[in-house]
């Protein structure tokens, strides 16, 4: 009998720890990520109110893409490229929200720059999987240099 599924045990560090902070960075998102009350009433936003909208469009990119290696579907690009670079957007964009709204920040915030600084080491580590199995930056590998003999040959 076959057995279909997803086998998380094939998967890198890089990849679980990719999933696991994206996915519980999608939650956190959601939550209020500024607070501010007047006379017992208060007044959040969330994770993807203004700029974090961008945060919450590459997370989910993020999670569809990781779900796509653990499926095994064959795409022929860097997955660790394509990775490293979601996850960079997203640190990137997660430290601009807190810069930008800084007013009354929310310890869900804070939450989300750490899960924002995993999935980050998790990018990062992929790209290091990456060079590891002698990837580049991309375009062709050239050879040494062709020696100049001037023509003549020993």
């Amino acid at each position: 009998m076959s057995q279909t599924g997803f086998d998380i045990s094939k998967l890198s560090t890089a990849s679980k720890i990719l999933l696991g902070a994206g996915a519980l960075y999608l939650i956190d998102l959601l939550l209020a990520w500024q607070r501010v009350c007047f006379v017992g009433q208060c007044i959040t936003a969330s994770g993807i109110d203004g700029i974090g909208v961008l945060n919450l469009l590459l997370v989910i990119v993020l999670l569809v893409w990781e779900g796509l290696a653990l499926a095994n579907v064959e795409i022929n690009i860097p997955r660790a490229l394509v990775s490293a670079g979601i996850a960079a957007g997203i640190l990137l964009f997660t430290i601009l929200k807190i810069i930008v709204d800084n007013d009354s920040i929310y310890i869900f915030a804070w939450i989300g720059l750490l899960l924002a600084l995993a999935i980050g080491y998790g990018g990062w580590m992929r790209w290091q999987e990456h060079q590891a199995a002698g990837g580049g930056m991309g375009g062709t590998t050239m050879g040494p240099p062709p020696s100049d003999t001037g023509g003549f040959t020993s």
